[in-house]
């Protein structure tokens, strides 16, 4: 499949998740990953890097098994155990409006050890924010260059188990993964695609039919906060929230502000640089 092909293809995939959720501006943030050429074997993709830092990633990438839906929790928690060097980590992500700060929880293992786990084997580096909605949210990491789908089929294909936490939700500056919903009733997530909240306001009106229609509960100190900060509201119960920007606002500000086209795809690469600081 060419290119032009496959981002025409990613694009109706976006937009009819968008139509899915029936939320009208409050759409999901939810980008399926399509399937990319399989290679032959993975030393066949290292043969094809084009310098030797490609090579580098690449080789380093094959240390470790190719992940699947079958044994990627048990690989990311004993990833974690084997790194210690990593929890409690701060995650930089440098753009050209500026650098974001996010915290990741911790608590919410799979999920944290996993963006850990990709930012140490450099697939963020560089990546590219492909969905930008004002109001609701900045989305990166499933870029369709040739970079990252490469990437993508050496660290291996797969999804998360849902982690849903009632203290962590759908905030401003809130840090969760992408999802199909199409046959995906365990609410499973994307390992590679995930968005930061830009959010809007919300009304008391708004949460107490969220949770007569979830079954969610919200506390009193989390319904102020959706009132003096806004959010997504609707995606609680939804993606698994696994982390909160702590600095860079106004970088996410204007992020969410960049021209896109009809699909919300910025018209120009909004490249993106992720690394782990302490």
């Amino acid at each position: 499949m060419r290119v032009g092909q496959w981002r025409t293809l990613e694009k109706a995939v976006v937009f009819m998740s968008l139509c899915a959720m029936g939320c009208g501006s409050s759409s999901s943030p939810e980008r399926e990953i399509g399937d990319n050429p399989t290679p032959t074997n993975q030393e066949e993709k290292i043969e094809k890097g084009t310098d030797s830092a490609a090579v580098a990633v690449k080789a380093k990438i094959l240390a470790y098994p190719p992940l699947t839906d079958v044994n990627c929790s048990k690989f990311l928690t004993d990833w974690r155990m084997e790194h210690p060097e990593f929890e409690g980590k701060f995650i930089e992500v440098q753009t050209q409006f500026g650098a974001m700060t996010l915290e990741l929880f911790d608590d919410v293992a799979l999920h944290a050890s996993n963006f850990r786990y990709k930012v140490e084997r450099d697939y963020y580096a560089p990546s590219e924010f492909v969905r930008v909605v004002p109001e609701f949210v900045v989305q990166g990491g499933n870029s369709e260059d040739t970079r990252a789908q490469e990437l993508r089929w050496l660290i291996g294909k797969h999804t998360l188990p849902s982690e849903f936490k009632d203290e962590y939700r759908h905030f401003r500056g809130a840090l969760a993964m992408g999802r199909t919903y199409q046959g995906n009733p365990e609410k499973r997530s994307s390992s590679y695609d995930f968005y930061i909240v830009v959010g809007r306001d919300v009304s008391e009106v708004e949460l107490q039919r969220i949770e007569r229609e979830k079954g969610l509960s919200y506390s009193q100190a989390q319904r102020q906060r959706y009132y003096t900060e806004g959010g997504t509201p609707h995606l609680d119960g939804e993606h698994t929230v696994f982390g909160q920007l702590i600095e860079g606002f106004d970088v996410l500000e204007q992020l969410s502000q960049v021209d896109t086209d009809a699909s919300d795809w910025p018209l120009k690469r909004l490249e993106m640089q992720v690394s782990a600081v302490n």
